[in-house]
């Protein structure tokens, strides 16, 4: 009778010893897993974010004809512009700043500085992106008339290229995450011809790019 009850108090203890092992191996486990999670989730680089727009851009314009031209600075009629991508269709042009803001944005047209909320509800103030583009779209329409090139419709915009990001900006600006950026060139409006002679824009810019 004694052996059966110390066999019995031995196999409940090496149960409680295993589950004791494995307890422990769930947290590491856990913990691991939750590092790994953190590590994929961090920040990007402005240079990874880069990479996100025009990766995104350049797969667009394999669809459709359209034109992408990488980071470009313009002189031209004594004044300088320099874009992070342009968009040739012959809808138009569409000139993007690239903004490195991630997480939430919140701002308005007339605010002098913006909003960016991390996931840890840490907000980071930054310049209105919106004022890097005041005339731009006349730029556009200087430059190509000097050229006698028919281009459409020039806009400009603003696009935060970070893949996780939330733009809580007024719909009316022309203020765009990557996402929503594809929707709008993918749109009708934006798809309607507008007669713009797209060799001819890009030959016009190179000939005002600053090398």
């Amino acid at each position: 009778m004694e052996n059966t009850n110390f066999l019995m108090e031995s196999g409940i203890a090496a149960s409680i010893i295993i589950a004791i092992v494995l307890l422990a191996a769930m947290i590491t486990f856990a913990i691991f897993s939750g590092k790994l999670s953190l590590k994929k989730n961090k920040a990007q680089t402005d240079d990874e974010i880069s990479a996100n727009l025009i990766k995104t851009l350049k797969r667009f314009s394999n669809l459709r004809d359209i034109e992408v031209l990488e980071k470009t600075t313009l002189d031209f009629g004594g004044e300088t512009f320099t874009f992070d991508a342009i968009v040739l269709s012959y809808h138009g042009t569409m000139a993007i700043k690239n903004c490195f803001a991630q997480g939430e944005i919140y701002g308005e047209l007339k605010d002098e500085k913006w909003c960016a909320v991390d996931k840890d509800g840490k907000k980071t103030y930054f310049a209105n992106p919106m004022n890097s583009t005041n005339g731009s779209v006349k730029f556009f329409k200087e430059l190509y008339n000097a050229e006698k090139v028919k281009f459409g419709v020039n806009d400009a915009a603003v696009v935060f290229g970070a893949k996780d990001v939330q733009v809580y900006v007024n719909k009316r600006a022309e203020v765009y995450s990557v996402k929503s950026l594809e929707e709008k060139l993918s749109s009708d409006k934006y798809q309607m011809d507008k007669g713009a002679d797209i060799p001819a824009m890009k030959a016009a810019l190179e000939k005002y790019t600053v090398k």
